[in-house]
């Protein structure tokens, strides 16, 4: 599972308003991780 599949499947289970903000911080930290 990658890292968007876990922050999309995170925000699904914890049905998060900010899921949209969430991805975009997960993106972020993808991105640093390359």
């Amino acid at each position: 599972m990658c890292l968007k599949e876990t922050v999309d499947y995170l925000a699904e289970e914890l049905d998060l308003e900010r899921s949209e903000h969430v991805r975009e911080v997960g993106q972020s930290v993808a991105e640093l991780r390359d």
